[in-house]
């Protein structure tokens, strides 16, 4: 029933649409037509959480407007649905792909579908692509500093992952000197700090840890990853009993407690202390393009 009900209520929209349209005289601008209809349908059905309704809505919008002054929202729109809703990868990644390419000439409403773009094509797999859209980002950052410092961190974490961590090392550097507020400057030390650790150089990994603890207004969660990899740091440098105050301190604040409690089981016990992601590169750097997070209700229906 609950569906069925849905339904009738997107139809009697549409219906309402439609009708205000045709009944209004056509001296008068403000009634919606071809494009403008369709925009508008799109943004009811998106409003009202039918996205494959709206999905259909904003298609045709970029079928029937060329020019149109809101394609940038329908871009934008229909990659979220294809990426939040449906989990199809593929097409979100060809809908920008396409997107990226129109908007080529504009910088500036160019960047955050490359840079959208470089994080599907990570999501892929794909991460030479995934570089190539974060260096196009750099490139069109037009002296924005903190556009450049987010393409530079992912670039850093990509980069550390394809095992070149030299070049991550001189990447982080680079943004924690540039960023512009603390936030941005602890996550770029919490990456430069974990990359250390996966090249063995605890005592370098251990001085930017201890230094992000120190900050003030450092998120709390990145306060909280970087104490987990100290623990990680002290133990590399065999330094058990420090690991395990630490690791005990944190029972209370850990997202998953499950975990410090494993790791207080095996401390000392390990011959090699790996310096995992415990904080994901999607946590400590959010996508900037508008909506493009998952939305809270999804409502697939035809």
């Amino acid at each position: 029933m609950g569906a069925l009900t849905r339904a009738v209520r997107l139809a009697l929209v549409c219906a309402v649409v439609l009708m205000g349209a045709a009944s209004l005289p056509a001296c008068d601008r403000g009634a919606p037509t071809g494009p403008a209809l369709d925009l508008a349908i799109a943004r009811d059905a998106y409003a009202g959480g039918y996205f494959l309704e709206a999905e259909t809505a904003y298609e045709r919008y970029l079928q029937a407007d060329p020019q149109g002054k809101h394609r940038l929202e329908a871009w934008t729109r229909l990659v979220e649905i294809a990426s939040g809703v449906k989990g199809d990868l593929t097409k979100a990644v060809t809908l920008l792909e396409t997107a990226t390419l129109e908007y080529n000439s504009r910088p500036e409403a160019n960047w955050p579908l490359l840079f959208r773009l470089g994080e599907l094509y990570e999501l892929q797999g794909q991460r030479k692509k995934a570089l190539d859209a974060w260096g196009r980002c750099q490139d069109t950052s037009g002296g924005d500093v903190a556009k450049s410092v987010q393409a530079q961190m992912r670039m850093a974490v990509a980069n550390r992952a394809l095992g070149k961590h030299d070049l991550a090392v001189d990447l982080l550097t680079q943004c924690v000197a540039q960023a512009k507020d603390v936030e941005t400057k602890s996550r770029a030390m919490y990456e430069l700090a974990q990359t250390y650790g996966l090249s063995w150089q605890w005592a370098k990994a251990r001085a930017i840890l201890e230094e992000i603890l120190a900050l003030d207004k450092a998120p709390a969660e990145v306060k909280v990853m970087s104490s987990y990899l100290l623990a990680d740091a002290y133990e590399g440098e065999h330094n058990i009993p420090k690991a395990r105050e630490i690791l005990t301190g944190l029972k209370d604040t850990y997202p998953n407690p499950e975990v410090i409690v494993a790791r207080l089981a095996t401390l000392g016990q390990q011959t090699a202390v790996p310096a995992t992601a415990h904080l994901q590169p999607d946590d400590a750097l959010p996508a900037e393009v508008p909506d493009a997070g998952t939305p809270r209700a999804r409502k697939l229906r035809r």
